[in-house]
């Protein structure tokens, strides 16, 4: 049995060699394992050993039902915070042999060695889906913007994988209703930290500005001063409510698919450079919506994949949203079921219509 504890959580984390079967009482016996080795590592550092006798060690450890000894062999690495156990029946090393208590104490070293990076990454994790889940709008809590129907979709990306900086947003402007969808490029805590950023900042423009093409330049000049070397994508569209008039500002980002009436998709022709390039941005794209017609923006968290041209699943993506049901929810419920099981980015997604 191998216990790792990461002191910057208050509850250790167990690892039990599988029984034959599984029992949900084996969990709390490795719970209960790791509860003791974390009073035992508690204020030292480096390696040491020690027995456990058998009234004090969980039963059923090492055999289902038997009592045994433990000869346990903690590391505690570095940063004070990462503990690691090598856990044995005392029986199995009565002898004595140095070599074997040699070989214990490598073996958790190099355990306590692996252990910590993976620890720090899972914090990182942690604290960067806290950020995207705090600073982006829940989509049944998207304000309500008159004349236009709005539903937005976020997932973050499979436990397996990294957290990126995807993002979406829905504001009032004088002249309409601004959408955006963006993903910094990059995976980490860094890349979340720069969404959010780029997220308030759009905020803060459209309190006097709702030209998309002025704000992507505001943006691109807001990541060259503080963010030199990040670059991000973003899609911009501004809606008039009343005429179905939409302007576009693309920065690298997949268009809007734009759904008619009767089944026919197509995306936008908008396109231009990235976000913090410091490049001319070309003129808005300008197209007109129908009360019957839907918007649909996304990440490309949600359509790419390794080994397969980005153009490829565009055309699967509008393939499929042109033989969805009407409404914003179900388009957007169709494109995750078909789309967004298991990806290895986050997905942000937001649909619209005249209301």
């Amino acid at each position: 049995v191998a216990l790792g504890h990461d002191r910057r959580h208050p509850e250790p984390v167990a690892e039990v060699a599988p029984q034959r079967q599984h029992q949900p009482a084996g969990a709390h016996r490795g719970q209960a394992a790791a509860r003791l080795v974390t009073r035992l590592a508690e204020g030292r550092t480096g390696v040491h050993t020690t027995v456990v006798p058998a009234p004090l060690w969980p039963a059923g450890v090492f055999r289902a039902g038997v009592e045994e000894d433990a000869r346990l062999t903690v590391a505690t690495a570095q940063d004070g915070r990462t503990t690691v156990c090598l856990a044995t029946p005392a029986r199995s090393t009565a002898t004595g042999d140095p070599a074997d208590d040699g070989l214990c104490t490598r073996l958790a070293q190099a355990t306590v060695l692996a252990a910590e990076p993976l620890l720090m990454y899972q914090v990182e994790r942690h604290v960067a889906l806290t950020l995207q889940r705090s600073f982006l709008p829940r989509p049944h809590k998207l304000p309500h913007l008159p004349g236009v129907d709005i539903v937005a979709r976020y997932v973050p990306a499979s436990e397996q994988a990294e957290i990126g900086g995807d993002f979406y947003a829905a504001l009032r402007t004088r002249d309409g209703v601004l959408t955006a969808v963006g993903d910094v490029v990059g995976h980490s805590l860094d890349a979340a930290t720069v969404m959010v950023e780029i997220r308030h900042a759009l905020r803060a423009y459209c309190v006097d500005e709702s030209d998309p093409v002025v704000l992507a330049t505001r943006l691109d000049r807001m990541l060259q001063e503080y963010h030199p070397d990040v670059t991000a994508t973003v899609c911009l569209t501004l809606l008039d409510p009343g005429s179905g008039r939409v302007r576009i500002a693309n920065a690298g980002h997949i268009p809007p698919l734009i759904l008619r009436d009767g089944g026919g998709a197509r995306y936008a022709d908008a396109c231009g450079p990235l976000l913090g390039l410091g490049l001319e941005r070309p003129p808005a794209t300008e197209c007109r919506l129908h009360p019957t017609d839907r918007l649909l923006m996304i990440t490309d968290g949600l359509i790419e994949t390794r080994g397969i041209p980005l153009t490829t699943s565009m055309e699967q993506l509008r393939t499929a949203a042109a033989g969805a049901p009407a409404g914003l929810d179900g388009l957007c419920d169709v494109l995750l079921g078909c789309f967004g099981q298991d990806r290895e980015d986050d997905i942000a997604m937001l649909a619209l219509r005249l209301g």
